[in-house]
């Protein structure tokens, strides 16, 4: 990405015979503005949060109380899946403000050096049952057995596991997906390559926002989430993808050795 300026050279007619161009790179002055437009954005749905998920969850914690206590009370089978299916959705609420909840009041993070190698491989465990079932085949490609990084372990594992989830979710067909972890230059670099149905250009700049996500049911809050994270572990997460060809997720966080 650049910005040209042009200016011509002018004969003894005083037509133009030669043009000098001055290119000027913008790419990193475009980087840091989407930086601190994310940052405000994270600000933003912070406050929103606050003011919000506490209002939400009192009235949640009743309702609950109430659909539990009335399916014990019911004898009918017809009645209980109904019972269910309400608990089911008061649970996907919860689920929800506690998201809003993070970034509203985040937790303290607990740094200390961890091998990534250990988090990851941990992450991926976890998983494998719902993947086998979806017919994910989970393929590990490690150039390394340590990597060690400062880091808070739970909340990285936090976004391992939505990274994964979010990768086998789209491949509703099934496929592989490839996890790469490399060192280079003091960093680690992970990768999560999935053969899925990809995400349009014109969705990507926009991945990490609030409420925007690729999926029906999304809320684009767990993504948000993730950038947030890698964020504070002064890492970078970067997006690559190509519809019904994939989408790779790239991890980069700095080694402590």
């Amino acid at each position: 990405m650049g910005r040209y300026d042009d200016c011509s050279i002018l004969d003894d007619n005083g037509k133009p015979y030669q043009y000098v161009a001055i290119r000027k790179d913008i790419t990193d002055r475009k980087k840091v503005e989407e930086m601190i437009l994310r940052s405000e954005k994270l600000a933003l749905i912070g406050e929103l949060a606050a003011g919000v998920a506490h209002e939400i969850r009192n009235p949640l914690t009743s309702l609950r109380g109430y659909t539990e206590f009335l399916k014990d009370e019911t004898t009918e089978e017809e009645k209980q899946q109904y019972f269910d299916i309400l608990l089911d959705e008061i649970q996907r609420i919860d689920f929800i403000v506690g998201e809003f909840m993070l970034l509203a009041k985040p937790k303290v993070l607990q740094f200390s050096n961890k091998n990534v190698i250990s988090t990851l491989n941990h992450s991926v465990n976890f998983l494998q049952t719902e993947a086998k079932y979806k017919r994910v085949t989970i393929s590990k490609q490690f150039e390394v057995d340590e990597a060690i990084i400062q880091c808070d372990e739970n909340q990285l594992k936090q976004v391992f596991l939505n990274l994964i989830k979010n990768a086998i979710e789209a491949m509703p067909k099934g496929g592989d997906l490839k996890i790469n972890v490399k060192k280079v230059s003091g960093k680690v670099i992970i990768e999560l390559e999935d053969q899925g149905v990809g995400i349009p250009k014109e969705k990507l700049q926009h991945l990490g926002e609030p409420f925007y996500s690729t999926k029906e049911q999304g809320n684009g809050l767990g993504l948000m989430v993730c950038f947030k994270i890698i964020k504070d572990h002064k890492g970078t997460l970067e997006v690559e993808s190509e519809e019904n060809v994939g989408t790779t997720f790239k991890i980069i966080l700095p080694l402590v050795k």
